[in-house]
Parts: C-alpha cells; structure tokens; sequence
C-alpha cells in the first residue's frame, strides 16, 4: 500500500476519471470528455493516462508517442511545466496527451521512480501545465491513492447499468471517506445506459441518495466504428451519445470557474432527448 499525506490544495481544473470496476469503458469516458472540453472551450487540455498495467488511449488514437507516463516520472526531480507540455503529444483534435505505458515489465529505473510521491507531484504540475487536465486512472483504491485523488476539484466515478458496477459505487464512496477524500467531489457516470435501465438507476438514486450526473447511451456500432478510424467520437450535433458528452464538458468547464458551491449536489447535466 502506497503510504502519503492527503492535504494537498484542490486543483479546479483537474477531473480524475475512475470505474468502479473494470471494463466499464472509464478511459473511453476520459478521452472523449477531453476532447469536448477542447472544441468547446478551445484552451490546452491535457490527457494523462494513468491507468494501469498499460495506458490505452494511445492504442484508441493510433499513436506512437515518443514520450509517457514513465517517462516523466523518471525526470520528477526536474520537471516543471514546460517540461511536461513538451513531452505530451498534440492530437489533431486539440488535447494534449501523455500516454501510458506501452511495455511491460519496468525497467529497474522506472521502477524506482513510480512512487505516489512522484505520481502526486505528476499531477500537480499538470494542473499548471494546461488549462484543463484530465486523468484517466482506471480502477484504484481511494485508501491508496488519496494524495492524488485529494488534488482533483471532480472526481467521475464511471459505472455501467449493472447490480454489481452500481454496486461497486457505494464500495468506493465509502472507502474515499475514511482516506479524506471529500465526497461530494465524487459525480457518478452511467456508461452504455439504455432506457429500459432507468428503473434500475432510480431505485439506485433514491437507496444511494446521490444523483446520477450523466446517462451516456450505448453506442456499440458509434463506437467501434470510431475505434477502426483511430479517433474519438465525431457527429451531428443531433447525435444523442455526443450531446451528452458535450453537456459534461460544458459543466466541468463552468464548474472550473465558478465551482459548485461546497455540499450542493449537481442535477443531471445531459441535455433532453
């Protein structure tokens, strides 16, 4: 277990992306929220891929970067802003990503350099580095990973309209308390939801007594077809999926603002079918 002080200030303008359990499509969430964040606020958003064993988002953009994750933890003593913005690479569609790893196992240097010292400090200046920044981590542990999860303003909790991803929500909430981490920085996202699903998540509401912030409908076919071309998710501005990505974006910008007062929770942002 990673050992580390979990005081540190509250960066507005990370969001840290999380699943509840694996396979629930967290870093497909990430990516395609960064890249609206982008296009709509047109300022750097930066994308780290942080999620474990390997990064994936370079995979989904058919990229071979020159840099990673690994890269500038082993440079941790000396990297600043400048540093890090040089080592990420500029998609065509706006973000700037630092990309997981991409072979496993570490080398001994590397080894030694990923410590949640390091990995804290990483996000720190990340959050200097670009306007926005998001992190995409995967599934972790709040009581492991608090010195990191302290720094970010938004925490996304991602789930899918299952009993045991929806169930796994209350699991993390009740680990985070106890690690420091504020709750009500935690906004649940339902993953690959269908309409018929909506008993389920009302029953889940009202038992959790926390609001489910977006819905994102299930889009296989949009999905993969976007994975063939190596790009994140394109349409009309009448596609449903993209609205409601769109819809996130739009509140996490203004929430990077104006922040949402402490202890408010947040009605649902995706916009009306």
């Amino acid at each position: 277990m990673f050992e580390g002080r979990n005081s540190d200030p509250v960066s507005k303008n990370i969001t840290i992306v999380t699943g509840s359990k694996g396979g629930v499509g967290t870093t497909t969430v990430a990516l395609n929220l960064a890249v609206q964040l982008a296009m709509q606020t047109r300022k750097r958003v930066g994308l780290l891929d942080l999620a474990r064993p390997f990064g994936q988002i370079s995979l989904m953009l058919d990229l071979e970067p020159r840099f990673t994750i690994l890269d500038a933890l082993e440079r941790i003593v000396r990297l600043d802003e400048a540093l890090l913005a040089s080592m990420a690479m500029r998609h065509k569609i706006g973000v700037e990503i630092l990309a997981g790893p991409l072979h496993a196992p570490m080398k001994p240097e590397q080894r030694q350099s990923v410590t949640l010292a390091a990995l804290t400090k990483l996000v720190e200046i990340a959050g200097n580095a670009f306007e926005f920044t998001i992190l995409d981590m995967g599934v972790v542990n709040a009581a492991e990973w608090a010195p990191v999860l302290t720094h970010a303003s938004t925490l996304l909790l991602v789930a899918e309209p299952s009993v045991l991803a929806l169930g796994m929500v209350g699991r993390h909430i009740s680990t985070a308390a106890p690690a420091g981490v504020d709750c009500e920085r935690i906004q649940v996202i339902v993953n690959r939801w269908r309409q018929n699903d909506d008993a389920m998540l009302s029953a889940f509401e009202k038992q959790s007594s926390r609001p489910i912030l977006s819905r994102l409908p299930n889009d296989y076919r949009q999905l993969t077809e976007a994975l063939t071309l190596g790009m994140p998710l394109v349409g009309s501005a009448n596609n449903v999926l993209l609205s409601r990505y769109r819809a996130l974006a739009s509140w996490i910008a203004a929430k990077s603002s104006t922040q949402v007062q402490a202890g408010a929770m947040p009605t649902a942002v995706e916009p009306v079918a």
